[in-house]
Formats: C-alpha cells, structure tokens, sequence
C-alpha cells in the first residue's frame, strides 16, 4: 500500500471504532452490563491500535503488524492464543481507513 509522505490526522474515534467492532482481545463488549458502559474503558485499546496504524503508515508489511497486535494480545494483555484472524481484519480495516485520508 502506497501512502502520502505527510502523516494525516488519524482519527482516533474512527481507530476506536475499527478496534471495538473488529478486535477487543479483553472481551469487555461480549459482557452487555460493560457495553452499556464502554465510555469507562473505551481508551482501553488506544495506544495499541495507534501504534499499528502509524506502523501501516510507515508501510510496515501487514504480516507485522497483524504480528504486533497477536503479540500484544498474548504477552501484554495475558489473553490466551485466538488465533490471528481478529487481527487480520483489523489491520485491513486500518489500512482502508489509511487510504481514505
């Protein structure tokens, strides 16, 4: 994916709602009493998911960072191996997101 030099203004709501709908690797949206009082945690993901949306930017390949968001999963929030799937439609939501900037 070819993207502009110039770093855009990446909306973070717009991450939020990709890695909401698309990742949540707590399952804090499974449990309906907390989905009903998501604005409580709603930055729980935002670093994580800025990091990988600067790492598209920066053209890293989508391997790594779909890579980046399983070991983030695993050996920084303590989840138990899902797979990459979660990941994968993440990062290619991003990288659409990127796109449209």
């Amino acid at each position: 994916m070819t993207i502009p030099n110039t770093r855009p203004d990446i909306k973070l709501s717009k991450l939020r709602d990709i890695g909401w709908t698309c990742w949540d690797p707590i399952g804090l949206l499974t449990d309906e009493n907390l989905a009903k009082e998501k604005k409580d945690f709603d930055d729980e993901y935002d670093t994580y998911l800025m990091h990988a949306a600067g790492m598209i930017w920066r053209n890293t390949s989508r391997d790594d960072v779909v890579a980046y968001l399983v070991d983030i999963e695993q050996n920084y929030i303590g989840m138990p191996d899902r797979g990459p799937d979660a990941a994968k439609i993440t990062v290619a939501k991003i990288q659409d997101y990127l796109k449209t900037l």
